[in-house]
């Protein structure tokens, strides 16, 4: 393939064999003849066959929050019988952009490293490769372009820090609301024994205590708190900017990860989407990368209720007045306390008995923690939660 240097010659041979023989000038004939020379042997130079050269990529790590460092190492190896030669390689990165690197000749069997960072500002899934090679004549005057296979991913999260649940144990009004309808609860777990009160259920009654004592004796078993959590994202940003929704996802992965942590049951919900388990933050986060707005005026949420014990249910929207909110409201049993992490500010807001403010990244954390009673931040999941694929 021509270059536009190579263009350019043939312009200039094709004016010198004109001007030569309009004017009968010999030397530029011999100009002219001179660049086609040049023309077909920079052509046949670049037309041969291509070096045969391996690619081997290594993403470190190859999964980060937004805004953390990436960096992708690059070895090339010559694998061929012959010497490659000078070679620009280009490389993509993502959907625009990429990596311009020139790779000098290389003997048989001999190897290359190089380095660069990665971009990401943006979550989601950032593809590397497949590089190009482009092989030029010395001149410049032609050139041809080969791929080398071979491509990776940076998986990259939105951005969130795991945030603390301790509401069964804590000072904030979640906390007292949990520890309130946890007396309802019978519970599964031995505390102690003490003396039958009238109006105790019978079913409590330890009957060898009973028989060593005078009176009869009942099992008091301990206070069971909040045992699961879901987690519900409105992906519906038809009255949202772009950045509401950013930090809907950012505060639906703190949350789950936070869940998680705390060894709670947890789930993610969305409209058609339905995760959990005990890789649920990984899947979660996976799934949170890539996650696209939608418009679905009528959205349909799997069910809510499941399990036994206490639950949380919080709704990730702009405000409780939302669609997926006044669905979530009618939907929960009666074990399940609504908390409502408002991305924006909305009429209805205000009326929500428990809510959390996400306008923005330091609101979310200082408002959650107003809520619970406790420090924003939770426990750090294991550094292997982030690499599931």
């Amino acid at each position: 393939m021509l270059t536009r240097s190579g263009w350019g010659a043939i312009a200039l041979a094709a004016a010198a064999f004109a001007i030569g023989r309009t004017f009968g000038i010999l030397e530029l004939y011999v100009l002219g003849v001179g660049i086609i020379a040049a023309l077909l042997v920079g052509t046949a130079t670049v037309a041969g066959r291509p070096p045969r050269l391996v690619v081997r990529r290594l993403v470190d790590p190859s999964t980060v929050q937004a805004g953390d460092a990436a960096r992708v190492d690059i070895q090339i190896a010559n694998v061929g019988g012959r010497k490659s030669p000078v070679l620009q390689l280009w490389e993509p990165v993502g959907s625009s952009g990429g990596a311009t690197m020139n790779l000098a000749p290389l003997k048989p069997r001999e190897r290359s490293t190089a380095a660069y960072r990665l971009p990401t500002t943006e979550r989601g899934i950032v593809a590397v490769g497949p590089m190009r090679a482009r092989r030029r004549d010395v001149l410049g005057l032609a050139s041809r372009t080969f791929v080398l296979p071979g491509r990776s991913e940076l998986l990259v999260m939105p951005h969130h820090t795991p945030v603390r649940f301790a509401p069964g144990g804590s000072s904030g009004r979640l906390g007292d609301h949990i520890r309130l309808r946890a007396h309802g609860q019978s519970g599964s777990e031995f505390h102690s024994l003490r003396g039958y009160v009238i109006g105790d259920d019978l079913r409590r009654i330890s009957w060898k205590a009973s028989a060593r004592s005078k009176d009869l004796v009942v099992k008091e078993t301990a206070l069971e708190g909040v045992k699961r959590c879901t987690v519900v994202l409105d992906t519906d940003t038809s009255a949202d900017s772009p950045d509401c929704f950013e930090r809907a996802v950012s505060a639906a992965a703190s949350l789950v990860t936070g869940a998680a942590a705390a060894g709670l049951v947890t789930r993610l919900i969305a409209p058609d989407i339905d995760l959990r388990g005990h890789d649920v933050a990984a899947q979660a986060l996976r799934w949170l990368a890539t996650v696209e707005p939608s418009a679905n005026p009528e959205p349909a949420l799997p069910t809510l209720v499941s399990g036994d014990g206490l639950g949380l249910v919080l709704v990730v929207s702009r405000s409780g007045s939302s669609r997926i909110a006044r669905i979530v409201r009618g939907s929960i049993g009666p074990d399940e306390t609504l908390v409502v992490v408002a991305t924006s500010v909305a009429p209805g807001s205000a009326r929500e008995r428990f809510m959390v403010d996400a306008s923005s990244d330091e609101s979310f954390l200082e408002s959650w923690s107003q809520l619970t009673g406790s420090l924003g931040r939770g426990a750090k999941l294991p550094a292997a939660y982030g690499v599931a694929r």
